[in-house]
């Protein structure tokens, strides 16, 4: 019974290790990566890159298999040292001895070091086990982070405090306890992730502080105001402050008048561009990104009411 009982310890501690491999491995797998393998046909791409699109649910899953094999482990190591030495601290100690030498070991460092050295390979093998298990637990491992957040006091992490994200952000705040970045480099990451949480109209222009001029102004008076203002991007109105009908650009105007001086005379609105709308609701990162694609250096924020 006792020998049955350590096979049974051995076999949690083995899934405990190929669940603490897969977490290392996802944590530096990114979706670019994952789609680098889809594009080289690797094997077993396709379930990778799923994965990787939704990192914090399998990286939460793989933990959840890991806490509770090792707790298991536990129990029937415990349960064995009862049993051959009999219900003395001696037992206890010994199992104590054991699971944490294990965990240490066995749990700790060696499928962290392995999932670190061969990412891509562990986290494309994980996935074919974890991509089964998430349909079969569903939302099991979200409904425990729920709980964790409700007993614990402050606000707590939404997507669990092992996401990469949270994860990331606990290193930038030791680094820069270590002096090995600054305070403003720690604040600079941190705005990054920021950036996905935070919508354009808290970090937009307000309307009274902008500098605009009316289309019927000439282009020598659009350089005079740019120069003036420091602002080498300058929206264009109509008949109102919120009737934006372009952006005209500093180096259009002076390209203009470099060409012909005698342009210089001409409406404003010769030289402007169309302006890009986008509701004060969207997401600041995914205007980033459009505004990168685009080529875009500046939008104009509408609220529900159009102004």
């Amino acid at each position: 019974m006792t020998a049955q009982l350590l096979v049974g310890a051995a076999a949690l501690v083995i899934v405990a290790w190929l669940a603490a491999c897969a977490e290392a491995g996802l944590a530096r797998t990114t979706s670019y990566r994952a789609e680098e393998a889809v594009r080289s046909a690797r094997r077993g791409a396709d379930k990778l890159a799923t994965v990787a699109a939704d990192p914090t649910r399998y990286l939460n899953l793989a933990l959840l298999i890991r806490v509770a094999s090792e707790m298991a482990a536990g129990v029937l190591v415990t349960y064995a040292c009862l049993r051959s030495i009999g219900h003395t601290w001696q037992a206890l100690t010994a199992a104590i001895a054991v699971m944490v030498l294990v965990s240490y070991v066995a749990v700790g460092v060696s499928p962290r070091t392995i999932g670190r050295q061969h990412p891509l390979n562990t986290a494309t093998a994980a996935s074919y086990v974890l991509l089964p298990l998430a349909r079969i637990l569903g939302p099991l491992p979200q409904l425990l982070i729920l709980l964790g957040n409700a007993l614990t006091p402050g606000k707590g992490f939404r997507k669990g405090p092992f996401a990469s994200e949270a994860e990331l952000r606990a290193m930038v705040d030791l680094a820069e306890q270590e002096s090995l970045i600054q305070d403003e480099e720690r604040k600079m990451v941190h705005s990054v992730f920021q950036l996905g949480d935070t919508l354009v109209r808290e970090v937009m222009v307000p309307r009274t502080d902008l500098i605009t001029i009316e289309r019927f102004k000439t282009v020598r008076q659009a350089l005079t105001l740019a120069l003036r203002s420091g602002f080498s991007r300058i929206p264009v109105v109509g008949e109102s402050e919120d009737d934006v009908v372009g952006i005209v650009y500093l180096k259009d105007l002076a390209r203009k008048v470099h060409i012909n001086r005698e342009n210089e005379n001409e409406l404003v609105s010769t030289a402007m561009r169309p302006a890009a709308f986008v509701p004060d609701t969207k997401n600041a990162g995914a205007l980033l990104r459009e505004m990168q694609q685009d080529r875009i250096h500046v939008a104009v924020v509408i609220d529900e009411y159009g102004g």
